[in-house]
């Protein structure tokens, strides 16, 4: 008795698995192709492609592909919404089941290329929250709505929501990807999306326009009243700031500059080396050094030179030499300080050839015709 007992709960069993299955093997139709003319084709989930004609029109199943050549269709699903396909129009029919209650019920679909005309549902099948619309460029949100997307080969989707029989809007639409959200709340409102990343443009409302009109010219030709939002977008997007990538280095030339070759080596406070353990003088007494200096020069360029002559030098800082020429009490004083300090004093009558040979450096400056005596200085490795 146990074993048979056993026996027919298995083939009870077995029996349920058998139902379910068979529950499954036959994909149930979710719509009708209601209208048709030219050429037209349904691709099933597995790669069977389907011809619309005359004498075979079939059902429309979940994860069918419908695609227009020269033709048209017109599709209505069990719920009463309608999806219409212009000429050379794909849109892949991905989700859409029906379940008693229809918070759980979903509609899901792919417009890939052309343009299509989708309008919500009357019977109350599917709740409008679970209505997903996808283009390439954009997901589009419906809350009781008739609307149209026109795609072009680049995936770039125009959105228009279109009235209802009274001529209001016929509800809202959120059209949003990575870049932001518009919302459509009235007739004839519409937006361009030109990529994920770029957000929807601004809202514009079409004019003279109607449902009709509304085909794959707008591919090549857009509504007016769009195609200068794009203009004023690509002219916003030309006038931003220039990144890092947007700069052309060719167009300088500094590269060919050499900065080093100059005579200009000018000597400030900050080319003082304070670890330098060749320098002859105290640090604090360099310091003073300067300071005095550039008093002493101030002082001379309101006196002028005096009674001296210079050749090859002048008053104040020379730029090649990188002395300091200056009168303080009768003397003419030679002062340069670039790594070690150079300190001559002559007296203002004197006639002195100064010759010196330093590192950046070799010249003769001549006091006075420097025809009486010669001082010879060399630093560094020259």
């Amino acid at each position: 008795m146990l074993l048979s007992k056993s026996i027919k709960k298995i083939r009870l069993t077995t029996a349920s698995i058998l139902v379910l299955l068979s529950g499954f093997a036959f994909a149930k139709p979710i719509g009708d192709i209601t209208e048709f003319k030219g050429d037209a084709t349904l691709t099933r989930q597995g790669g069977e492609e389907l011809s619309v004609s005359q004498t075979s029109v079939p059902t429309i199943e979940m994860n069918d592909t419908a695609e227009t050549a020269n033709g048209r269709m017109l599709i209505e699903f069990l719920d009463k919404a309608k999806l219409s396909l212009t000429e050379n129009t794909k849109v892949y029919i991905d989700k859409v089941y029906y379940d008693p209650d229809p918070s759980k019920s979903k509609m899901t679909m792919r417009m890939a290329l052309g343009t299509a005309r989708f309008a919500s549902g009357r019977l109350g099948m599917v709740n409008k929250n679970n209505i997903d619309i996808q283009t390439p460029t954009a997901s589009i949100t419906v809350r009781g709505t008739d609307f149209t997307t026109t795609i072009d080969e680049l995936g770039r989707s125009l959105v228009v929501l279109l009235p209802d029989e009274d001529g209001k809007p016929s509800g809202i639409i959120e059209v949003s990807n990575l870049g932001g959200t518009v919302i459509l709340d009235q007739a004839y409102a519409a937006t361009m999306v030109s990529s994920l990343d770029n957000p929807p443009s601004p809202t514009v409302m079409l004019q003279n326009v109607t449902p009709n009109m509304i085909d794959n010219m707008f591919i090549v030709s857009p509504p007016q009243e769009v195609q200068e939002q794009i203009e004023e977008r690509a002219a916003d997007d030309l006038n931003a700031d220039q990144g890092l990538l947007d700069v052309d280095f060719l167009a300088y030339d500094e590269l060919e500059q050499d900065f080093l070759d100059t005579d200009e080596l000018e000597f400030t406070e900050l080319d003082i080396d304070f670890l330098d353990v060749d320098f002859l003088t105290d640090v604090l007494d360099t310091v003073d050094e300067l300071v005095r200096t550039t008093a002493q020069l101030a002082d001379a360029q309101k006196t002028g030179s005096g009674q001296f002559q210079l050749k090859n030098a002048k008053i104040g800082l020379n730029k090649d030499s990188q002395y300091n020429v200056f009168q303080q009490d009768g003397n003419v004083v030679f002062y340069r300080q670039v790594g070690t300090a150079i300190r001559i004093v002559l007296p203002i009558d004197s006639s002195v050839s100064l010759y010196t040979e330093v590192d950046g450096y070799k010249g003769e400056i001549l006091l006075n015709g420097g025809t009486s005596s010669t001082i010879i200085i060399r630093q560094g490795g020259s």
